[in-house]
């Protein structure tokens, strides 16, 4: 279980760095302000999977500046794409995450807590680039996850 937890917190690492790169070099204020919504989401999760990390006697690896270069890396190669196109690139990224999270929180025998939040932030995650795509504000959604998850 504690696998699968470091597993996600490796990904917020990379969501950090992948969205911080899109939010510096964004423009346009509301997709600037969507951008670093996101960066929250994937911020707060990382804190808490962290925490959670930190707690166990099993020991794990924290790859900090490979996830970074990592989404660093992604977000350069997609930064170039069209609003539309990027949105739906990043819908299509997200949505196996966001069925693979849930189904880790549906089938957890033990932290029951910690994988409802990793399934509930991708959720959030996903559902917002859902609805920036039909041009509706997503940015509401993940204010739900924060608030939500607040430490």
């Amino acid at each position: 279980m504690n696998q699968r937890i470091h597993q996600a917190y490796l990904g917020e690492l990379y969501g950090i760095a992948f969205f911080t790169l899109l939010m510096n070099v964004e423009e346009d204020k509301p997709r600037q302000s969507l951008w670093r919504k996101l960066v929250e989401v994937e911020t707060l999760t990382g804190e808490h999977l962290l925490s959670h990390l930190l707690k166990q006697s099993e020991r794990f690896s924290y790859p900090v500046e490979q996830m970074t270069q990592k989404g660093n890396h992604d977000a350069q190669k997609w930064m170039k794409l069209e609003w539309h196109e990027l949105l739906q690139t990043l819908v299509k990224w997200v949505e196996p995450y966001e069925v693979e999270y849930r189904q880790w929180a549906n089938d957890c025998t033990e932290n029951q807590v910690i994988f409802d939040l990793i399934a509930d932030h991708e959720t959030a995650i996903y559902q917002c680039l859902q609805a920036e795509l039909a041009q509706k504000n997503g940015q509401a959604l993940l204010d739900q996850f924060l608030t939500k998850y607040e430490k």
